[in-house]
């Protein structure tokens, strides 16, 4: 089983962002972005019953209009980035889901699980780590990132059991760790549980969960 690594594991992130950063990304990475924003039909009816395949890219490109619409009632009236745009506390996850151009998915109908690192969180990694994964070049990485804090699945924490395996849309597992009224997930701790969503739940974080390296 693995688990996600700790803020140390993403110095090497950061740095290898930065190198990426440095020279326009390659033909491969690309090409990759285009096919994978093409294939998903940003229109189709979605099966809220169904969890999202891990295997399913969710790098849909944000449409022409990036504004967010904000006003509807607090609760499930709201979806996901709606949400987050709503909580300063979690601007900087804003900033790394626009430049994703993952506002598209993140607004769909399906039920996530969102694990929200608050901007202290962001803080707290290596300097430059997040700024460097913003730049174009790092996008594959910086997906792979934002979905390793995402669940295909609505999941609560009355649901959630001690030691318990929850698979991620990055497609690797994350831990639960519970200890009475504490939670944590991977090394970062539930500040802010059960925050409902139109689109599902979001449970904010005080660190940021990164993927395996390979």
């Amino acid at each position: 089983m693995k688990k996600h690594t700790t803020l140390a594991a993403l110095l090497f992130v950061g740095l290898l962002a930065w190198g990426c950063a440095s020279t326009e990304p390659d033909a491969e990475s690309s090409t990759t972005d285009n096919v994978t924003a093409d294939a998903i039909d940003t229109n189709a009816e979605v099966d809220s019953q169904a969890p999202l395949d891990p295997d399913t890219d969710m790098s849909a490109e944000e449409p022409t209009n990036t504004n967010i619409s904000a006003n509807n009632e607090l609760g499930r009236g709201m979806n996901i980035v709606a949400l987050v745009q709503q909580n300063p506390e979690l601007s900087t996850l804003l900033e790394l889901i626009r430049a994703a151009d993952m506002v598209t998915v993140l607004e769909s109908p399906a039920p996530y699980t969102v694990f929200a690192p608050t901007n202290d969180a962001f803080a707290a990694l290596p300097a430059g780590a997040v700024e460097a994964l913003k730049r174009p070049g790092s996008k594959l990485e910086l997906r792979r990132v934002l979905q390793s804090h995402i669940l295909p699945n609505r999941i609560v924490t009355s649901e959630m059991k001690d030691n318990m395996a929850m698979k991620t849309a990055q497609g690797e597992e994350v831990v639960a760790d519970v200890q009475g009224q504490t939670i944590k997930v991977g090394d970062a701790t539930i500040l802010t549980p059960n925050v409902e969503a139109s689109n599902g739940v979001v449970h904010v974080i005080d660190k940021v969960l990164l993927p395996p390296q390979n």
